[in-house]
C-alpha cells in the first residue's frame, strides 16, 4: 500500500470533484471554502466581499494549508484598482503586497483575480497567489470552478437561503453568467441536440460541428454540473449521459441566447 508521500499527483477530474463536494456538505464556512481552493489549486486563496473587504485567506506553503486568521485589509489602492476587474485576470506578475499588514512579496510570484459573480453584479473577487511559475490552464479552470462554487455558498448564505425555488432560478443564472461566450455557444447546441431533459451528448461531433474544441464543451458541462443544474456520467464511446436537474435551465438558456 502507498505511504501519503508514494500517492500519484491528483488529476484534475478529481480535484474538480473535491471542490464540488463543497456543495453537498452543510454548514460550510468561509475558512473551508478558502483552506479547500488553496489545497486543490496549490495557491495561497484569499475570497473578497463587495466591498474588497477579506472574507477569509488560507496559505499553501509546500502542501501544508492553513487559514490565515482574519483582520486582513487591501490596500486602498488596489482595492479601487479590482473594483473594476470583471474578468478573470490571470497570471499577474506580483510586484508589491495587496495587503496593508504585509509589504512583503516573494520573487516570481504571480497572481490571479477571478470575480465572484452575483447573477449579474459581481458579489466579490476570488484572489490566488503562488510563486515560482504561472497558474497552469487546468489550474485557471479550477479556479474558476472555485469562483462559482464561492458565488453559489453567498447567494444561498446571504440572500435566498429560504426560498428553493428562487434559489434555483438564482443559480441558473449566476451559472449562465460564468460561461464565455464560446462556452454559452457550446451548450446551446447541446441541448438543441438533447430535445428534453434528459439524454446522450457525443462532444467530439458538436464541437467539429460548430468549429470549437471538445474541451470548450467539458469546461462548460463541468461548470453547470458544479452549480448543480445538471448531472452527467460518461458512457465511454457512447458519449455521455446528461440529466437536468434544474427544471429553470432550458427556458433561462433559451433567453440568454436570444
Amino acid at each position: 500500500m502507498k505511504t501519503k508521500e508514494e500517492r500519484l499527483p491528483m488529476t484534475l477530474l478529481e480535484k474538480l470533484c473535491g471542490i464540488e463536494h463543497l456543495l453537498k456538505k452543510e454548514n460550510v464556512g468561509v475558512t473551508e471554502l478558502v483552506t479547500a481552493f488553496s489545497d486543490m489549486i496549490c495557491c495561497s486563496t484569499y475570497l473578497l466581499g463587495s466591498e474588497g473587504d477579506v472574507l477569509g485567506a488560507a496559505s499553501n506553503a509546500g502542501g501544508n494549508v492553513k487559514f490565515i486568521s482574519a483582520g486582513l485589509s487591501l490596500k486602498p489602492e488596489f482595492k479601487q484598482r479590482i473594483g473594476f476587474i470583471f474578468e478573470t485576470a490571470a497570471n499577474l506578475p506580483l510586484e508589491s503586497s495587496f495587503l496593508k499588514e504585509d509589504d512583503t512579496v516573494k520573487p516570481d510570484t504571480f497572481m490571479t483575480i477571478v470575480p465572484v459573480r452575483n447573477v449579474r453584479v459581481t458579489s466579490g473577487h476570488l484572489i490566488l497567489t503562488k510563486q515560482g511559475k504561472q497558474f497552469s490552464e487546468e489550474e485557471q479552470v479550477l479556479a474558476e470552478t472555485a469562483a462559482l462554487i464561492a458565488c453559489i455558498f453567498y447567494y444561498e448564505g446571504e440572500l435566498y437561503g429560504g426560498d428553493s425555488e428562487t434559489r434555483q432560478k438564482a443559480n441558473v443564472q449566476l451559472v449562465l453568467d460564468s460561461l464565455s461566450f464560446s462556452e454559452l455557444k457550446a451548450i446551446s447546441n447541446v441541448f438543441k441536440d438533447l430535445n428534453g431533459l434528459e439524454g446522450f451528448l457525443v462532444a467530439s461531433k458538436i464541437a467539429d460541428r460548430i468549429g470549437i474544441s471538445r474541451s470548450v464543451i467539458v469546461n462548460a458541462m463541468r461548470k453547470l454540473e458544479s452549480a448543480g443544474v445538471v448531472d452527467s456520467h460518461s458512457l465511454g464511446i457512447k458519449g455521455t449521459y446528461i440529466k437536468i436537474k434544474n427544471t429553470h435551465f432550458l427556458e433561462a438558456l433559451k433567453l440568454k441566447v436570444k
